[in-house]
């Protein structure tokens, strides 16, 4: 059965790239925006991943939907997992791209949560103004699709909700049980760890957590923006543990 697909992105952007679900073609996408994204999102009180998976299991059910197949990327690696941990009945597999296991993981986010806020505004500001130079800094060949997508991800939030959402993860994955929820998971459901070939050595994966996973799969040639980098290697990838699963 061709469960329909949810995609939870991470601490910049959205996961609706049209180059991706061109690969999807016979799945229904779901990518719905977190707490604190969007562009016309005004800014909201902290929150919690925990708040964030809640928020994205809501649009599941509002969508009429009742199990998927579940992926997040970097931070929305987490929320999938506190997702999945949550509300076991509306997944019925785990994928996650280079999600965040432990604090090694979430460094940048570690640096940018106990910033000042006047500090991390100007980071934030030097990638709008320059978004080529952000996409190529992540290893993403520069072409006009690709500064396109790079405009619209870094538009997509405020400096404030990328420090929120730094906050919350770093709150969530320092917790001593947020890898006992992952061991648990890995022994209930499909799981699926995807890196890409050049930022694999960075992701911090327990080996436990690889050895209980259903798939490992590395991108060639690609690093942690690898939907973006190659879109259809990526989706290829999705649609064969699927299958398999």
């Amino acid at each position: 059965m061709a469960f329909p697909v949810v995609f939870v992105h991470g601490l910049f952007g959205h996961l609706r790239d049209v180059r991706l679900t061109a690969g999807l073609v016979e799945y229904s996408v779901l990518a719905p925006d977190l707490i604190g994204y969007g562009p016309t999102v005004a800014p909201l009180a902290a929150w919690s991943l925990s708040e964030q998976a809640d928020h994205v299991a809501a649009a599941i059910r509002s969508a009429g939907i009742t199990k998927v197949h579940l992926v997040g990327h970097s931070v929305g690696g987490a929320v999938a997992a506190l997702l999945t941990a949550r509300f076991p009945a509306l997944v019925e597999t785990l994928t996650s791209v280079e999600g965040n296991f432990t604090l090694k993981d979430a460094f940048w986010s570690g640096k940018i949560a106990r910033m000042p806020l006047a500090e991390v505004e100007p980071i934030i500001e030097g990638y709008r103004a320059d978004p080529g130079a952000w996409i190529v800094g992540a290893g993403v060949p520069l072409t006009e699709t690709t500064l396109a997508l790079a405009e619209s991800w870094l538009a997509h939030q405020t400096a404030e909700t990328v420090q929120r959402q730094a906050q919350a993860v770093v709150a969530a994955t320092e917790q001593p049980n947020y890898l006992d929820l992952w061991r648990k998971i890995l022994v209930e459901k499909p799981v699926h760890l995807v890196a890409g070939a050049r930022s694999r050595a960075g992701w911090d994966v327990p080996d436990w957590a690889e050895a209980g996973a259903k798939a490992v799969t590395i991108i060639p040639e690609t690093g942690h923006l690898m939907m973006a980098e190659q879109p259809e290697a990526f989706a290829q990838a999705l649609k064969l543990f699927w299958q398999a699963a």
